[in-house]
């Protein structure tokens, strides 16, 4: 490494150079991609003193300065304003005009601080994007396949919506939206493409605005009636929720509350009940022997009370004259407190006056959620003194029903309507997960059964739903009507990612993770989001053995997959009988299994390469009679498609496992057969058809002047 070369003469002021300085230092602590390669130990001359001297020559100082929106010229123009202000500040004498220098001097000094922070904020930005360049020049080439990854926290928290990139499906949901005074809308496409994340992302962005957000999941397994009664409770929760108000999910204790206050009462009553009874009772016996009493004593027991009442009242009264912090104080205090607590009383108490659509949700949860009994009984008797008894009773009880399923689909599309009008929002109900409650029939039959509470003004219904269901109402121009196309306003299909996407999303959840990378895990997901980003962590663990090089890490990865998947193939033929002919080929799958488990991910070896190669090129066996017709159609399928996942598997290790990669011109032409999204839509061909796959597969490899796996 040379020295760097001199900067001085970018620097007009020492004081520039030290911010600068003192940037490039922060820049070693802050950027994480800048850390995990110096973190590496295998990198000779790439450590902090080379790569500082890097950032200090002077054509990297140049175009660091030059980038942003001009903070650093305009932070020059201030200084020299202010510095000419300063020289003529001290020609001029005392006068007006050194008055006004002096206000204008005190101006270009909180301008130059001003410009300063500016241009100390977009510093950081600019050197960032230095790095990459920096980290070019020091490693030199192989700087785009060397996997170094010192922030994978996006990969760990996959479902946190600040790594969500947007799709560009959404715009087009917006607008469709926008143009909608409510509606249904599809949200279609192949599992793991994001439909869920784009609903979660919805729903946390029409969040407030007076918009009222209900997300739902569907379970696998539904009765119509409960899921409606569901996502009614959901609505009622949500609404209460919106306005301030916790919804009480306790309603079954209030229940058992109230009846253990009214057993109380109960008790009580017919326990003082009886006491008075007693009472009188007993003063109409006792009253002639109680008169006695009272003319045998002097003055009477009424003199006596009196007597004693006034020296009660007496000491009292000298009591509150004489001592007045024991008495008048305390009391005072006492009702400072009860004036202080009025507010938070009646902000508190029940009987404040609700609006009319909260206390419905309230109503609504309780009836919803409990099954009211009432019972009323009457017991009429008379009890002589003598023996035996003569009595009556009747007892009444009183209990609820649930609602109908159709008195239900009323009263929910009354609630959602006078909550639509209610303010100048609007209601987004987010149904998830019906496209994996089973096969498309059983999704059409979830339709047809909550439909009735579809067609709401202001009430969007934003559903996910299987590809198949998608393409339903796609052909719905033709003469053929479903469910589908009268349950459905309009559908929105969201594609797979393009490589250009996949680089976004790994990106911002990968930082540093290049190119060369991206591309590989992207063409292995066929731009599937799940996918992607689960091959993704699987590869960022390779690194830790030992492996950071591209052709080590597109080996281990891929040999690793295609084991896997050779395995879970041989679970399933254990399901299918096969003929005798068919044995070459078993051995070949069991030949392949335990050779990858064996040496997996050893570029050096060709044996495992070999034995794929063979199970590619093994032609299915042919039936030799009617009687021996050999395995179904379903069967003879399966094998073809592990055929072509085998040539996939093998174009993606030649194409990612050479020892000179092709640089990014090379593989940015899109539109030709050896673009790299060829490669993802291949792999997504898998599933329509194996005959397809090898044809694009052949095309590719025709491209890049690639050796054919076919026999």
């Amino acid at each position: 490494m040379n020295d760097p070369e001199p900067a001085k003469a970018v620097w007009n002021r020492f004081d520039d150079e030290l911010i600068y300085r003192d940037a490039v230092d922060r820049l070693h602590a802050e950027d994480t991609v800048l850390r995990g390669y110096l973190a590496q130990q295998h990198m000779t001359g790439v450590d902090e003193r080379h790569v500082t001297a890097e950032f200090h020559r002077e054509h990297v100082v140049a175009e660091v300065l030059a980038s942003g929106y001009g903070e650093f010229e305009e932070y020059q123009d201030a200084v020299e304003q202010r510095d000419h202000a300063v020289a003529a500040y001290g020609r001029t004498g005392l006068s007006i005009r050194r008055l006004l220098l002096l206000i204008w001097l005190v101006t270009l000094r909180w301008q130059v601080s001003f410009v300063r922070r500016q241009w100390r904020t977009s510093l950081s930005a600019a050197l960032a994007a230095q790095v990459g360049p920096v980290l070019r020049r020091l490693i030199g080439e192989d700087h785009n396949t060397l996997l170094v990854t010192p922030d994978i926290l996006g990969l760990v928290e996959v479902h946190d919506l600040r790594y969500v990139v947007p799709h560009r499906e959404q715009e087009n949901l917006d607008a469709k939206m926008e143009l909608m005074a409510g509606g249904t809308i599809a949200i279609s496409g192949p599992r793991g493409v994001g439909k869920s994340t784009l609903l979660r992302d919805l729903a946390e962005k029409r969040r407030g605005d007076s918009n009222l957000v209900v997300p739902v999941e569907i379970p696998s397994a539904y009765v119509p009636q409960e899921f409606l009664l569901s996502l009614f409770q959901r609505v009622c929760e949500q609404f209460l929720a919106m306005h301030g108000r916790a919804p009480d999910s306790s309603f079954v204790f209030l229940v058992k509350l109230r009846k253990h206050i009214l057993l109380r009462i109960r008790a009580a009553v017919s326990f003082w009940g009886r006491l008075l009874v007693a009472a009188a009772l007993l003063s109409l016996a006792l009253a002639p022997a109680a008169r006695a009493m009272n003319r045998s004593l002097d003055g009477g027991v009424s003199g006596w009370l009196t007597r004693t009442w006034d020296d009660v009242w007496a000491s009292a009264v000298q009591l509150w004259t004489d001592h007045p912090w024991l008495t008048r104080v305390p009391l005072a205090l006492l009702g400072v407190g009860i004036l202080v607590s009025l507010p938070r009383w009646q902000k508190k108490s029940p009987l404040l006056k609700k609006s009319p659509l909260l206390k419905e949700c309230v109503n609504y949860l309780y009836l919803l959620r409990t099954a009211q009994s009432t019972s009323l009984a009457t017991t009429t008797g008379l009890t002589p003194f003598s023996a035996g008894t003569v009595g009556a009773g009747r007892t009444t009880t009183l209990s609820s029903r649930t609602l109908t399923f159709p008195e239900l689909v009323v009263h929910f599309r009354d609630l959602l309507t006078r909550m639509a009008k209610s303010g100048n929002g609007r209601v987004f109900i987010v149904i998830d997960e019906i496209d994996r409650i089973g096969t498309a029939e059983e999704a059409r039959s979830l339709l047809a059964e909550i439909k009735a509470v579809f067609g709401i003004p202001n009430v969007y219904f934003l559903i996910s739903v299987a590809e198949d269901v998608g393409a339903d109402f796609v052909r719905r121009g033709l003469p053929v009507r479903d469910i589908i196309d009268s349950s459905l306003d309009d559908v929105v299909h969201i594609e797979p990612r393009t490589l250009e996407e996949s680089h976004a999303i790994l990106q911002n959840r990968v930082p540093g993770l290049t190119t060369p990378f991206i591309a590989l895990a992207h063409c292995l997901s066929g731009g599937i989001t799940r996918d992607l980003i689960r091959y993704t962590r699987r590869m960022v663990t390779i690194p830790g053995t030992g492996r950071n090089q591209l052709p080590q890490v597109a080996h281990a990865l891929l040999w690793d997959e295609l084991r896997e998947t050779l395995a879970g193939f041989r679970v399933l033929l254990a399901r299918a009988d096969h003929p005798a002919d068919w044995a070459q080929r078993m051995d070949e799958t069991r030949l392949a299994v335990l050779l990858l488990q064996e040496r997996p991910g050893d570029e050096r070896t060709s044996l495992a390469r070999d034995a794929v190669r063979r199970l590619i090129d093994t032609a299915t066996p042919s039936a030799s009679s009617a009687a021996d017709a050999g395995p179904s159609l379903e069967t003879r399928r399966q094998w073809d498609e592990l055929g072509a996942y085998g040539d996939f598997m093998l174009t993606l290790l030649d194409f990612f496992g050479r020892e000179n990669f092709p640089t990014l011109e090379d593989v940015k032409d899109a539109g030709t057969e050896w673009d790299l999204q060829r490669l993802a839509e291949a792999r997504r061909e898998l599933a329509l058809s194996p005959a397809a796959t090898r044809l694009a597969l052949k095309r590719f490899r025709e491209a890049w002047r690639m050796p054919d796996h076919s026999a």
